[in-house]
C-alpha cells in the first residue's frame, strides 16, 4: 500500500515544482534546443529577500506553471563562478530574462517582487518575444 501511495504522489510533487536546470550551461543548451527564453535567478546563500522571493513568489502555483511552460529556469549563486560574468549582479536577488543567444529581453529585475509583479514580467517577456521576433 505504501508503495502505491509513493508511486501515486511522487509525480504530483515533482510536477508542482519549478524545473530548475542544474547549471547555466545546461540551461542555455536546453533554451537553444527548445527555443525558449532563459530565466536566470541570481541569489546568495544568506540573502533574506532571495529566500522570501523563493518561498512567496516562486512557490506560487501560477508562477510555477508559467515558468515551466514559458521559460527555461536556472538558479545561479553569487558565491560560485560557474556562469558568465555578465550575469553577476550587485544585488540579490536579481532575475534576468535572456534569449538563447544571451541577448537581454527585458531589463534585469532587481530585488524581491511579489506574485503580481512577477507575472507581469513574464507577460513582458512573452510579449517582447512575439512582438520583436527575438528568436
Amino acid at each position: 500500500m505504501l508503495k502505491f501511495i509513493i508511486i501515486l504522489f511522487v509525480p504530483l510533487l515533482l510536477a508542482a515544482q519549478i524545473q530548475w536546470q542544474k547549471d547555466f550551461s545546461t540551461a542555455l543548451a536546453v533554451a537553444k534546443k527548445s527555443n525558449k527564453p532563459l530565466m536566470i535567478f541570481y541569489e546568495s546563500k544568506n540573502c533574506h529577500w532571495c529566500k522570501k522571493m523563493v518561498q512567496e513568489t516562486l512557490h506560487n502555483k501560477k508562477v510555477k506553471d508559467r515558468i515551466n511552460k514559458e521559460v527555461i529556469a536556472v538558479k545561479i549563486w553569487k558565491e560560485r563562478n560557474d556562469y558568465p560574468a555578465s550575469f553577476r549582479a550587485k544585488y540579490t536577488p536579481t532575475t534576468f530574462f535572456i534569449t538563447p543567444t544571451q541577448k537581454q529581453i527585458i531589463r534585469p529585475v532587481l530585488g524581491y517582487v511579489n506574485v503580481a509583479y512577477f507575472l507581469s514580467y513574464l507577460d513582458d517577456v512573452k510579449r517582447r518575444k512575439k512582438r520583436y521576433k527575438l528568436f
